[in-house]
């Protein structure tokens, strides 16, 4: 078993650092796609900035996962940015696409490989959790950002109360039309509905809080950096350290993803 493994990880690698590699030193022409809705986006995250963010992950996360190093924080780091890949290869591109056969394999291979480090993340997903010290201030900043997660996702979902922000610079502007009209930001939202309610209930909360981060990382980074808003950045600013300091509340629930050589199915 360890053998397929080590070939999924060689073929996870051999694609991450190529790509990532290619966006500062170019190798290869980048993929700017085919149907307008793809193109929009992949220049919107060209020009934003944020693709250098994109390819950097994709390129430290594939020397991680080659060397066995931090492999399985390398795994879920590389995680956003594979469904990423997916959803511009498969939905924006088309289904039944070249490129969405490109999608399809990159996501189920780093789903695969996640699974074949299950032993590192099982801690993550304990039913109900507890924090070591400050009980009562870890539950009252859980309760709160679970709520104002759902209440934000519940907003732009469903309830309309106030508007969602679009952006007052051009870069913001033009990054949050392309992920309205990719969707992207509706598939964003149900995520934050779910984590959110997950949450404030106080189930799974490690791996909510885990999969909360990079939504919080992008809209710090779409607030601080492209939009230069003032009450959008201290939102985005709260919510990225409530995220930040509730998942270092619930540190010991993430020791196995932080293992610095891990094993994997078939090692001992």
């Amino acid at each position: 078993m360890k053998y397929a493994v080590w070939f999924l990880r060689f073929i996870f690698a051999a694609w991450m650092i190529p790509s990532g590699l290619n966006h500062f030193i170019p190798l290869f022409p980048q993929p700017m796609g085919s149907q307008p809705l793809s193109m929009e986006l992949i220049r919107a995250l060209l020009d934003s900035g944020l693709f250098d963010l994109v390819k950097a992950v994709e390129l430290i996360a594939g020397l991680g996962v080659l060397f066995g190093f931090y492999t399985p924080l390398a795994l879920l780091i590389c995680m956003p940015v594979s469904f990423n890949v997916f959803y511009w290869d498969a939905p924006l591109e088309g289904w039944g696409s070249g490129a969405a056969r490109f999608g399809y394999a990159v996501l189920l291979v780093n789903v695969l490989l996640c699974l074949t480090y299950i032993k590192s993340y099982r801690a993550m997903f304990t039913l109900r959790v507890e924090a070591k010290q400050m009980q009562q201030l870890v539950l009252g900043g859980r309760i709160l950002f679970g709520a104002w997660m759902l209440l934000n996702s519940a907003n732009y979902l469903f309830l309309s109360l106030w508007p969602a922000p679009a952006g007052h610079e051009p870069l913001a502007i033009q990054l949050m039309t392309s992920l309205v009209h990719s969707r992207l930001l509706d598939v964003a939202m149900v995520i934050q509905l779910v984590t959110g309610a997950l949450i404030l209930a106080g189930f799974i909360v490690p791996a909510a809080l885990c999969i909360l981060m990079p939504i919080s990382t992008c809209a710090l980074y779409w607030a601080a950096i492209l939009d230069h808003q003032p009450m959008n950045l201290l939102l985005a600013l709260a919510a990225f350290a409530l995220n930040g300091l509730l998942m270092l509340a619930y540190l010991r629930y993430y020791d196995g993803a932080l293992q610095r050589q891990a094993l994997t199915l078939g090692e001992a």
